[in-house]
């Protein structure tokens, strides 16, 4: 049975603070290391990512939004943090008028009130309607908070959270917005039969050309994908359209953490109308090594040979929607990765995208992990 983490014996007063320093923000980064230090299945990132997500010069995302970042003390020791986002972009895509808030962490429900509190207070004071979350970062990386499955270690950018979160979340007044899914496969299940002929068949009818990634050329590359990912995702809930400098950030991170091999774009008369990205499970080589990379953290990311995959991201263009793409894509994304890894992840994925789950039911994947976007309204 999976551990929480231990509940604060601080004293009950709980002081909300506005992260104002830069020592403020380093507790703020490193708390949920403390808090999960010897937690069984919490895998820690690598510092020097979380550093980067709240830096505007390094982060594009936080171009478009205003932020503050809480903490909750007790007795002069961090028991809780959440960030306040409003997301200029976002609402005027949507025409929303939303506050956001992510890095939720907390030991018990009084220091969960008075962060979320928080939240709304700062959201009230700039005239926006709803509070929404958790989300991270960047709103294209939505998962929320995780409800289902706490016994299985999370996969590389996916979160992890206590069972008591949800209990904390509700217990404020916010209630479900929309549920993700994470699935699973096993490689020694095999592709199915009809799977492997549909992805045989589209491929000769349509004259599908699929090839890896061109990593020596990638600022070109990641622009097909960005154009791919913007009309693909465009009417999908919480989406944002990717920016070129979002894109080219996301080019640096896949130059060190994708499977090359079984990145692809799918092209019809050299056109591109589809892509995935597949990238090993680095959380494997990360456990133990508390986020940086040395002394442990590089040679393990560099030595080691995870045995799960994640398929990270998949987009067809609408124009080749129902055609079997995807089909061929999941299909070819395990033909490369069976001699690599025994299971792979999928996702996330919307609990209202009918299509892309009876899709992964299809290859034979099953929903083993849910996560819930919240909200509520002031």
């Amino acid at each position: 049975m999976t551990t929480t983490p231990a509940q604060s014996t601080t004293p009950t007063a709980i002081a909300i603070v506005p992260v104002s320093s830069r020592a403020d923000l380093k507790r703020f980064i490193e708390y949920p290391y403390r808090l999960y230090r010897n937690h069984p299945v919490w895998v820690p990132p690598l510092l020097v990512s979380e550093w980067e997500a709240v830096d505007p010069k390094k982060n594009p995302a936080l171009e478009h939004a205003e932020v503050q970042r809480y903490l909750a003390v007790s007795g002069g020791r961090v028991v809780g943090r959440v960030s306040a986002v409003v997301d200029r972009a976002f609402n005027a895509h949507w025409k929303q008028n939303t506050a956001l808030f992510g890095a939720f962490e907390a030991e018990g429900a009084e220091a969960a009130r008075g962060l979320l509190e928080a939240v709304e207070g700062w959201a009230r004071a700039r005239g926006l309607e709803t509070v929404r979350g958790p989300v991270p970062a960047s709103l294209n990386d939505l998962t929320g908070m995780l409800i289902e499955n706490f016994e299985d270690p999370p996969a590389v950018l996916m979160p992890y959270n206590g069972p008591e979160y949800q209990g904390y979340l509700e217990g404020a007044g916010f209630e479900k917005a929309m549920d993700t899914f994470a699935w699973r496969m096993y490689s020694a299940a095999g592709m199915p039969e009809r799977v492997l002929r549909i992805a045989e068949r589209v491929k000769r009818n349509l004259g599908v050309q699929l090839r890896e990634v061109n990593f020596k050329n990638l600022k070109a590359d990641i622009l097909i994908i960005r154009d791919i990912f913007n009309r693909a995702w465009a009417e999908n809930w919480g989406f944002m359209p990717v920016s070129e400098r979002e894109a080219n950030r996301i080019a640096n991170e896949l130059k060190l953490v994708a499977d090359r091999k079984a990145t692809l774009i799918a092209e019809v008369g050299g056109r591109p109308v589809a892509f995935t990205i597949m990238l090993p499970d680095i959380n494997q080589s990360l456990r133990g090594t508390g986020g940086r990379l040395f002394p442990l953290g590089l040679p393990k990311l560099l030595l080691g040979k995870p045995k799960r995959s994640r398929l990270y991201a998949l987009g067809v263009v609408p124009e080749y929607r129902g055609k079997g793409l995807d089909a061929l894509l999941y299909a070819e994304s395990y033909r490369r990765g069976i001699g690599r890894y025994s299971s792979g992840e999928f996702g996330i994925t919307l609990e209202s995208n009918t299509a892309i789950n009876e899709g992964m039911k299809a290859v034979g994947a099953e929903p083993y992990k849910r996560y819930r976007v919240f909200e509520k309204r002031l």
